[in-house]
């Protein structure tokens, strides 16, 4: 007999003896149970509701306090309505993350992060800062749309910033020159001369500079960019960046714990950022290799308050280091990538990032993970969501 029939038939039967006056309680259904596991085909996880943050406090207030808001006064600046309001204008969204990307007890030798990043044609916009301390870390004040300044000293976890970079297109200048000649009859002619040159044509940059490491990318590494780069100090800087569109669909940034539990199990759990990194939500899952040898994660993702908004499963690995040497930078660190899924079970978009794993230290993995999601636009061909990444 079906689920839905016993279901039909018990409800019946409670609804009769209320009606005789032989019960008065009420019976709640069990409520389902998540397993984590590698086999299943989403980990275990069920598309159910949770607690805010998993009921994760420590990971709700990282979340609430981590950034700031920033009014960024270079809005009011004479002459930027024609880039901000430019249609043709190309838009992207960086955030840059200096220091110990999580938190380490046992860092006390300041690092000096003094710096700024530019841009060689358009326009900066502050819209956060991240995990900036009063009175000692601030933001200079702007004096050139283009760049922005700031102080910022790390020791036992990290700063950084997040910038909505506006660049203008080259646009054409026509120059007309009209030349007056003789023809052999001693006739005037006039003949008009068009001269094209194109103002601004070349290529835009975007540096990041400070002490310790500095980095200049071009526009279309912006497009989709996923790098965290490791000195010799254990401080790291992660870049992340996406190209938004007039009309987006919706994509954004990932950031949160990765590591290992006191069982040895893996773990993540971390934020769930909109495009121009306002936490959205949450999410968390396990990772391991299953039956089969292969290196797989599974998760959920779920709203602000709880709910729930999609499973998430795909492939990790670790990058190659030069003779396995626990000291070199990357030897715990790796890459993953995957898929979005909704209740239904349906594919809705696609994610990838980086990671260093670390074990357990007071409950917190010491490990973090970085990176970007992206939901498909309505129609997306299929070619597109197939991509190596999924987010051309």
């Amino acid at each position: 007999m079906s689920s839905r029939k016993i279901f039909l038939i018990l409800s019946f039967v409670a609804l009769a003896l209320l009606g005789l006056g032989c019960s008065k309680t009420a019976v709640e259904p069990e409520a389902t149970i998540e397993e984590p596991n590698l086999t299943d085909e989403f980990g275990g996880y069920q598309p159910m509701n949770d607690e805010a943050g998993f009921g994760d406090s420590a990971l709700q207030a990282e979340a609430e306090e981590s950034e700031e808001e920033y009014d960024d006064p270079i809005l009011v600046s004479a002459g930027l309505d024609s880039i901000l309001n430019d249609a043709e204008a190309g838009l992207y969204h960086i955030r840059i993350v200096w220091g110990r990307l999580r938190y380490d007890s046992t860092s006390t030798i300041p690092t000096d992060w003094t710096g700024s990043l530019s841009v060689t044609r358009g326009l900066e916009i502050l819209r956060r800062t991240i995990r900036f301390e009063r009175n000692q870390d601030y933001i200079v004040p702007r004096k050139d749309r283009r760049v922005i300044e700031w102080v910022s000293q790390t020791t036992v976890h990290n700063d950084g910033i997040a910038v909505d970079i506006f660049v203008p297109p080259a646009r054409p200048k026509i120059d007309t020159v009209r030349i007056t000649y003789y023809d052999s009859l001693g006739q005037p002619q006039v003949e008009i001369k068009i001269d094209t040159t194109w103002t601004n044509s070349e290529p835009v940059m975007v540096e990041f500079k400070t002490s310790p490491y500095s980095r200049t990318f071009n526009l279309e590494e912006l497009t989709s960019l996923d790098t965290i780069v490791y000195l010799d100090d254990s401080n790291a800087v992660a870049f992340h960046a996406i190209k938004l569109n007039r009309f987006p669909c919706p994509r954004g940034f990932l950031a949160g714990a990765w590591g290992f539990d006191i069982e040895g199990n893996g773990v993540f759990r971390g934020t769930w950022m909109d495009r121009s990194g306002h936490v959205e939500g949450y999410l968390k899952g396990h990772f391991g290799k299953n039956s089969n040898g292969e290196l797989v994660f599974y998760g959920k993702w779920i709203s602000r308050e709880g709910r729930f908004e999609g499973f998430i499963r795909g492939h990790w690995g670790f990058y190659d280091c030069i003779g396995g040497d626990p000291s070199n930078p990357c030897y715990l660190g790796g890459f993953f990538r995957g898929r979005i899924f909704n209740s239904n079970r349906e594919e809705i978009g696609v994610l990838a990032g980086q990671f260093r794993g670390a074990n357990m230290v007071s409950n917190i993995p010491s490990g973090f993970f970085q990176g970007r999601w992206k939901l498909f636009c309505p129609g997306e061909l299929t070619v597109e969501r197939n991509s190596e990444e999924g987010f051309e």
